[in-house]
């Protein structure tokens, strides 16, 4: 086993060690099928969710607007995993609360100084998404059909 799961509510994908939480209807996956399936969507091929696994769909239209809108999700979805590797829904949400004490006291607890080091550590994956975002405007079809999302977070800045 994999450690890979597939959520059809969400549609997408998760791995354990990687994710803090893991939504209930999440399906185990191999290796080899999530490969298949991220490469026949960079090749503009679009997941679907056929009995709650994944599956996939017609070719979609291979305009430069079509394919550079799913690139961005893709983007978009990378940010949001990398997101909330760092700090779940819930603990970004306890932050906040830690940061306005905090803030109301005037004096910096460890608990709202953790709270800020999460915050930009999330500040900095939203950031780099934008600059990753920006950066598709240049490119022509061919190369938005091979544009990786999750190893352009990982390259040189943008």
């Amino acid at each position: 086993m994999s450690g890979l799961f597939y959520s059809a509510r969400t549609g997408g994908f998760y791995q354990v060690g990687i994710h803090r939480d893991m939504p209930a209807d999440a399906v185990p996956i191999s290796a080899a099928r999530h490969a298949a399936l991220v490469a026949a969507q960079e090749t503009g091929r679009r997941i679907a969710t056929v009995d709650g696994r994944p599956a996939l769909a017609r070719d979609r239209a291979r305009t430069t607007s079509g394919v550079h809108a799913a690139v961005t999700a893709r983007i978009k979805a990378e940010a949001a995993r990398r997101i909330l590797a760092i700090a779940s829904l819930e603990q970004q949400s306890n932050d906040n609360a830690a940061l306005a004490v905090a803030a109301l006291a005037g004096a910096l607890s460890e608990q709202a100084a953790a709270a800020l080091e999460r915050r930009a550590a999330i500040d900095a994956v939203r950031a780099r998404s934008n600059r990753i975002e920006a950066m598709l405007a240049g490119l022509d079809l061919a190369a938005l059909a091979r544009f990786d999302a999750a190893t352009a977070f990982d390259g040189d800045e943008a």
